[in-house]
């Protein structure tokens, strides 16, 4: 599966020097132990998001909504990367809605592959692909980052024609 290298700015970066990285999840209890360690509070829906990567390993890893997916990485590269939510029962825990936002390693949409065997390897029901999906174009004249809407592929920065293929390294 493709990795995806950090592209965010270096302030982020540094960042990891000083939090910890994010929480591995092996099955749903793990998620149920996380939220109660971290003081994450349930919404009226009995749901939680999260911000998540899935690391080298293939393995589901996820961190308070707010911090960066870099820390939540511990700097390292990735096979998808975005926003996840969970759906919290009495005696289960199920992923009801899952993208690819993430501005730091700019995913392309095809890391839903990766996002599903992760979930997959931890046991966690989940929708059948992202459920809202973002798409990451780098400005080949003035080097900025994109992100496409309603297949607009032209750079907001310098009104350049962007690519249709995923182009960020």
């Amino acid at each position: 599966m493709k990795e995806y290298i950090y592209v965010g700015s270096n302030e982020l970066l540094d960042l990891v020097k000083k939090i910890p990285k994010g929480q591995v999840v092996f099955d749903g209890a793990s998620v149920a132990k996380w939220i109660n360690e971290t003081d994450q509070e349930l919404n009226a829906d009995d749901e939680i998001i999260a911000t998540f990567v899935v690391n080298t390993f293939g393995q589901l890893v996820i961190a308070d909504r707010q911090s960066e997916h870099v820390v939540c990485a511990g700097g390292e590269n990735v096979l998808s990367a975005g926003e996840i939510t969970f759906h919290v029962g009495k005696n289960s825990v199920v992923v009801t809605e899952i993208t690819n936002q993430s501005t730091g390693y700019c995913p392309d949409i095809v890391s839903w592959d990766a996002a599903e065997a992760a979930l997959n390897l931890a046991g966690l029901k989940h929708p059948e692909g992202f459920t809202r999906k973002f798409v990451f174009r780098k400005c080949e004249k003035c080097g900025e980052l994109n992100i496409v809407k309603e297949a607009w592929y032209v750079c907001v920065f310098c009104d350049t024609d962007l690519p249709g293929e995923w182009n960020i390294s």
